[in-house]
């Protein structure tokens, strides 16, 4: 599949880039990050899990009053306190998403009625909050298919506006990824309704790979990270995932690649452990 509408943009490397041992990035510092995103034509910027520290709070509070364009997004577990403070978090940007998530890899049946409930309870709370809701199948790569399609649908159900597959371990290849894409897409009724996202980390070295074969696949956000910062191995390097995108399918996004140098050297600076 060809895509042919606009390939969304979600930068997180001032949330998944902070699970880097040693990294942590001030408030001033995000701050100067997220204008350059949103100059640089950056769609939604992941700012912090806002529930996680009063430091993180306040860098989601500096940031809303700032962005213009860009989304401000914030990180939340699936627990009602997580999901208010993110919304607080939130409340004086132009453009808020609450990002909440829940893992769907189940060791037993018996669980995935309850897992199933958790994510109805919460995304209809975020989305009490927020018109902008993504969810996040945490584990989605090592999920069985058929518990996966169940749990995106319900989150549909509940108001979600943006289901996220990760490949939270990085234990896919582009193939298998793609795969994975196709069977949501052609297996939910609903998926017409959600934007779909994936975010895929490093660790077998295709994060990149991974993420322009689920927009083969029909995925419309890819969510990476400055200099492919983030957990283990680290996240999609956006700017490859710019330079790949611009050189065969132009059309696509709208960023502003000639920026992306001077970003990856302020992060560099800014991450230097």
């Amino acid at each position: 599949m060809l895509p042919t509408k606009p390939i969304i943009l979600f930068d997180t490397t001032m949330r998944d880039g902070e699970l880097i041992p040693g990294v942590k990035l001030t408030v001033t510092q995000k701050l100067e990050l997220a204008q350059l995103l949103e100059q640089m034509g950056v769609d939604v910027i992941e700012v912090s899990h806002p529930a996680a520290s009063a430091q993180d709070f306040e860098a989601i509070v500096q940031v809303s009053q700032v962005m213009r364009r860009a989304i401000v997004c914030g990180l939340s577990g699936a627990s009602p306190n997580e999901i208010e403070r993110t919304a607080a978090a939130l409340r004086s940007a132009s453009r808020a998403r609450i990002h909440t998530y829940t893992a769907v890899h189940l060791p037993k049946v018996s669980q995935q009625q309850q897992i199933l409930e958790l994510i109805k309870t919460s995304v209809t709370l975020a989305r009490n909050y927020c018109e902008d809701v993504e969810w996040s199948a945490f584990d989605a790569t090592r999920s069985h298919p058929d518990f996966l399609c169940r749990a995106i649908e319900v989150a549909i159900a509940a108001g979600a506006t943006t289901i996220n597959i990760p490949d939270s371990l990085g234990i896919a290849t582009p193939a298998t990824f793609a795969n994975l894409i196709t069977q949501v897409i052609h297996r939910i009724p609903t998926i017409d309704q959600v934007v779909v996202a994936v975010h895929c980390h490093d660790d077998l070295g295709f994060a990149v790979d991974n993420s322009i074969a689920a927009v083969q696949a029909g995925a419309r956000q890819i969510e990476c990270s400055i200099n492919g910062l983030g957990a283990r191995k680290g996240n999609a390097n956006l700017g490859t995932i710019v330079h790949t995108l611009l050189q065969h399918q132009p059309g696509l996004i709208a960023a502003n690649s000639e920026l992306l140098e001077s970003i990856s050297a302020l992060v560099t600076q800014m991450t230097i452990c």
